[in-house]
């Protein structure tokens, strides 16, 4: 499957999902970090002003990510069940590390929140760095999986055919980059590792843009649109066919009905004659 050209009713599509809108506003949440991080050492009022503006806008936007993120962790949650069916004891212990890990970060950010709301800003903002933490230690327990499910795929014979092989190894590699380049944001993020602005909110805007390519709709292969207008074509033909059909019975019946009346009407004649 090839991506779907870049156009209005495809950015619609996107922006039908919540994955879509979601690291929509993410990219620009952390274009604005890159843009506060330029212009945090820059002397004069209009580097200040932006600066400012620009904060303004990052703190806003991660606020209504927050406020939406509630229900996240639904599916993770319901995705346990998945782990202990898991053919290595090595691969159940990560998958369950990892899935437990992010489970505890969607709850102490729902926490965050709540303090941020209701009472001291301060306060929620470190019980959100503290869940940030947790979603580090989940990213890293997605890389290290991630390569081992590239080293496996690299060396099995499983896949029978080297598009399948390709497309396996190009699949864990998109999942171990995302993820170690989201590792090294939020661990600036939660004030564990500590790196520049500048570099975080432009990692943030390409892991978003990452994101956003797992959800765009595919465009269908020319092939695959013949098959289907034959398919259609065949239908509407066969369609028609039957209502010819249709149409024809009542015909045939009322010729058998004329030609039973002549019948009576000779008969008659002749029982006169």
């Amino acid at each position: 499957m090839v991506a779907a050209e870049v156009c209005l009713s495809t950015i619609v599509a996107v922006c039908q999902t919540y994955e879509g809108r979601d690291k929509l506003v993410r990219f620009f949440q952390f274009g604005s970090r890159a843009v506060m991080g330029s212009t945090a050492r820059r002397v004069g009022s209009f580097s200040g002003k932006v600066n400012d503006d620009a904060r303004t806008l990052m703190v806003n936007l991660a606020g209504a990510r927050r406020a939406f993120r509630w229900g996240r962790e639904l599916p993770v949650l319901l995705s346990l069940q998945q782990t202990f069916k898991l053919p290595d004891l090595a691969d159940q212990a990560l998958d369950f590390l990892q899935k437990t890990s992010l489970l505890m970060f969607f709850f102490i950010d729902h926490v965050g929140w709540l303090i941020q709301t209701f009472q001291e800003n301060r306060r929620g903002l470190k019980t959100i760095q503290l869940g940030l933490k947790y979603l580090v230690v989940s990213s890293v327990i997605a890389v290290v999986s991630g390569a081992r499910k590239l080293r496996r795929s690299l060396v099995s014979a499983n896949h029978a055919t080297i598009q399948e092989r390709t497309s396996e190894r190009n699949k864990n590699l998109f999942t171990i980059i995302r993820n170690g380049l989201l590792a090294l944001q939020v661990a600036h993020l939660s004030r564990w590792w500590e790196t520049s602005d500048v570099l975080v909110g432009t990692l943030g805007m390409v892991t978003s843009i990452m994101d956003i390519a797992v959800v765009w709709p595919q465009r269908m292969p020319v092939a695959a649109k013949a098959q289907i207008a034959q398919r259609e074509q065949t239908s509407s033909s066969g369609a028609s066919e039957d209502s010819a059909k249709s149409k024809v019975v009542p015909s045939e019946e009322v010729d058998r009905g004329s030609s039973k009346m002549r019948k009576v009407l000779q008969s008659e004649r002749d029982g006169k004659l």
